[in-house]
């Protein structure tokens, strides 16, 4: 009975709702990931695991959870998922085609039955069509849809406004005294974090909307560059004023959320 049981946090607007499980594919990678939908309030979370090693346990009434492990559902914005499956059908290299919008759920390589009670949601699917692509009425029952890439990307670039800048994130930008600077580094951490639903074709396309970023990569190469002329192998190696000779400079790696 206890392997049964499963620890999950749930923001407090969603506490005793009914959420609706689903499997949809990651807006990134495709791959099928778990998410819950409040189908009243039509809002997605995704399922986020996490693994604690064997290093905790959870214990309740009368039940233990040995591994110590949990999930936790974080809201995230259904037309992301939207976007990739459109992006699927309807764009070819350069060149978008008009697709029947309700075809989406005969993919094979999808849950039919979850990618139907997405776009059940009707003000929600209202809202990605609007918001993601240019439509055409067929008949009263057909409507065709194509991805427009200005909508696109107008509606990533509001999504990657500083003005929404974390500030878990405000370590990314400490030291960086020109003002202007500062806010190219903020909207690059930014592009970062919503890249993360992205397919590469946007990615690189919303990289390409900010100037490709060329003055905070340079920035942190000088960073970097400077880093490396002070770095030591131990404590004894330490000569006041020389540099270790055998010291390459590090790495840099973003990480992503």
């Amino acid at each position: 009975m206890s392997a049964d049981r499963k620890v999950i946090i749930v923001p407090e607007k969603y506490s005793g709702r009914s959420l609706k499980r689903l499997q949809l594919p990651h807006p990134r990678t495709g791959v099928p990931c778990s998410y819950y939908a409040d189908m009243e309030s039509e809002s997605l979370l995704e399922v986020v695991g996490v693994d604690m090693n064997g290093k905790r346990s959870w214990m309740g009434n009368g039940w233990v959870r040995s591994d110590g492990s949990l999930s936790m559902l974080t809201p995230v914005d259904p037309l992301f998922i939207y976007l990739s499956m459109i992006t699927n059908m309807s764009v070819s290299g350069e060149e978008t085609k008009f697709v029947d919008v309700d075809s989406i759920s005969l993919e094979s390589q999808m849950d039919a039955q979850s990618i139907s009670a997405l776009m059940s949601m009707s003000t929600l699917k209202q809202r990605a069509l609007d918001v993601l692509c240019e439509t055409r009425q067929i008949s009263d029952n057909v409507c065709v849809v194509k991805i427009d890439q200005g909508k696109v990307l107008s509606w990533l670039k509001r999504k990657c406004s500083v003005e929404r800048f974390p500030a878990a994130l405000n370590g990314c930008v400490e030291g960086i005294a020109d003002e202007e600077l500062r806010e190219q580094t903020k909207a690059r951490e930014m592009v970062l974090l919503v890249s993360e639903y992205l397919q590469p074709f946007w990615t690189d396309k919303l990289i390409s909307e900010f100037g490709g970023f060329a003055q905070v990569c340079e920035n942190e190469k000088k960073a970097t560059k400077a880093n490396s002329a002070i770095a030591f192998d131990s404590p004894e190696s330490y000569t006041p004023g020389v540099a270790d000779p055998k010291t390459k400079p590090a790495s840099v790696k973003q990480e992503h959320r």
